[in-house]
């Protein structure tokens, strides 16, 4: 009899110690209304059509492109007007009542119309330059290139919770009326070394509101234990996150590759449930996501490019019953051929300057604005940079200057 005492006691013991994982798998997404193409462009045959097909975690796709480097002081007024009461729509629904960031508590949903946005905001973001910090000389030039360009959004790299190496380019930016969204770099998805809130306090007080938290979660790479893992990663940003939120900034989830070994869809659901099984959800009340919308050469309406941004809408939704901010943090149409690169950006921009886009899609960037011109050290990036040395993209100079407002 004691024996199976003891039989039990390991069988117990067994079940206890096994972590489960009952998540649903992702239910079949519908197909998205169309994109609209402008006149002025011939879309691509239909053979150049890409379909959809799931992931096989046998032979995963390759990640996407991000850089992997060891690689200015008046802050930015959100443009939201506040209002009293609740005024229905169309549809029946109440939209929010807008209010400074300050005066929501923890427990209240700032939606997304209330997060802060640049003066004369059309939509336009630039990923800026992959390295961790600039010379004077590199920010003042490439500064005045985006001002000239009327890019309103520039993502830009922190060494982790460094004080003080992007102290001028946040100075210069916000002096110029660009919303700085920092990335805060980190090699795998690790806590940050030092004190983020710290870090926070300081870059918040000279304007920088977004702050994303690490990078593609679900690539093997991006892992320190070698696996992509969105229970770890929820554990790891809602420390992060907390954070920040106590600093008065905003946590963005890090932006997940669409090649990575995991499924972005399915990453992203279960990131968000488990931050929800972990009381770690309130966090979301002032959280953004960040995406990477690369979308090649692809139709314009293809769902898992540039309008890849609707889907992780739709998932958001279904776990939150309402929508995030989503901000474009990298994308691009790469092929070697500038002018057919040309038009895929004035698709991209113009879209975002469209009176019907959608409106918790914050910024799109393009990655990249500069490489070896301003000091990037890794020359894997440089034929998808719009600067290089004695090179200006033809998008810059017919595109960008021309049709700025």
């Amino acid at each position: 009899m004691r024996h199976h005492f003891i039989f039990i006691g390991i069988v117990l013991l067994f079940l206890t110690g096994c972590e489960t994982d009952i998540v649903p798998t992702r239910a079949q997404l519908a197909v998205l209304p169309d994109g609209e193409i402008p006149a002025t462009f011939t879309p691509l045959p239909a053979t150049a059509a890409i379909t959809a097909t799931a992931v096989n975690p046998q032979t995963p796709l390759p990640p996407t492109n991000t850089p992997h480097p060891i690689p200015t002081n008046t802050p930015v007024t959100p443009t939201a007007t506040p209002t009293e009461t609740p005024t229905p729509t169309p549809d029946g629904t109440a939209t929010p009542v807008i209010k400074p960031l300050h005066q929501y508590s923890l427990q209240e949903v700032i939606p997304y119309q209330a997060f802060p946005q640049p003066p004369g905001d059309n939509g336009w973001g630039m990923h800026w330059i992959p390295t961790v910090s600039q010379d004077r000389d590199v920010v003042n030039k490439y500064v005045a290139e985006l001002v000239r360009m009327n890019v309103k959004w520039v993502v830009f790299l922190n060494e982790g919770t460094n004080i003080g190496d992007n102290d001028y380019l946040v100075e210069r930016l916000t002096a110029n009326g660009i919303m700085p969204v920092m990335r805060l770099y980190r090699s795998g998805v690790l806590p940050y070394d030092g004190n983020i809130g710290a870090m926070v306090r300081h870059y918040r007080a000279k304007g920088v509101y977004y702050y994303q938290l690490y990078n593609e979660p679900n690539v093997n790479t991006e892992n320190h234990q070698g696996f992509a893992n969105p229970n770890q990663y929820a554990l790891a940003w809602a420390a992060a996150a907390r954070e920040v939120v106590a600093n008065g900034g905003l946590p963005g989830i890090g932006a997940l590759s669409p090649g990575g070994e995991y499924d972005h869809f399915d990453f992203l659901a279960r990131t968000l449930q488990a931050l929800k099984y972990n009381g770690d959800d309130y966090l979301l009340n002032r959280a953004w996501l960040s995406v990477h919308n690369y979308h090649g050469t692809r139709p314009y309406n293809d769902p898992n490019g540039f309008l890849l941004f609707r889907k992780y809408d739709e998932i958001v939704r279904a776990h939150l019953g309402r929508s995030l901010p989503i901000i474009g943090t990298e994308g691009g149409s790469y092929s070697g051929d500038p002018n057919v690169e040309l038009q895929f950006i004035r698709y991209q921009y113009d879209y975002m300057r469209r009176p019907d886009r959608e409106p918790y899609f914050l910024a799109f960037s393009w990655w990249l604005l500069a490489n070896k011109a301003g000091g990037g050290w890794d020359p894997q990036w440089e034929w998808q940079t719009l600067f290089r040395p004695g090179y200006v993209h033809p998008a810059v100079t017919e595109y960008f200057y021309r049709n700025g407002r």
